[in-house]
């Protein structure tokens, strides 16, 4: 009779890491700055989803069909389904499309690039887990 071999499950096996920001806006200036934090996904080849007054960014159809850390997803509820009562700020998180994590050297390089982008105080948090 044959033993059926199961591999156990370790906790934060299927981790993903990815980068928070918050960013404050007002309605003068909250285009520019969500254009500029794009920007500085697309130039390292992230993703950024989140926004705010309004204004949301989702992954393109390009990325084809892929799954939406629990995190990510619960914030763009929140942002869509909120009649009025968004923060005056950018909030979103950055994730890698197809790898599992954003490695220490790309969160810095994000983190340096927004700062010197931005030129305005903002909270980011440059390695959380998106699944928990």
């Amino acid at each position: 009779m044959k033993k059926r071999i199961r591999n156990k499950l370790h906790k934060g096996e299927f981790r993903q890491h990815g980068i928070s920001i918050m960013v404050p806006v007002d309605m003068d200036n909250v285009e520019s700055r969500l254009d500029a934090i794009l920007d500085v996904a697309d130039n390292n080849h992230i993703l950024f989803i989140g926004g705010g007054l309004g204004h949301f960014v989702l992954p393109s159809e390009e990325y084809g069909n892929m799954d939406i850390p629990k995190k990510i997803e619960s914030l763009v509820k929140h942002l869509a389904l909120s009649n009025g009562s968004q923060p005056d700020c950018i909030i979103g998180y950055f994730c890698h499309p197809t790898e599992k994590e954003i490695n220490v050297n790309v969160a810095d390089k994000i983190k340096a690039e927004l700062e010197s982008t931005l030129k305005t105080e903002f909270k980011i948090n440059c390695r959380i887990d998106l699944w928990n």
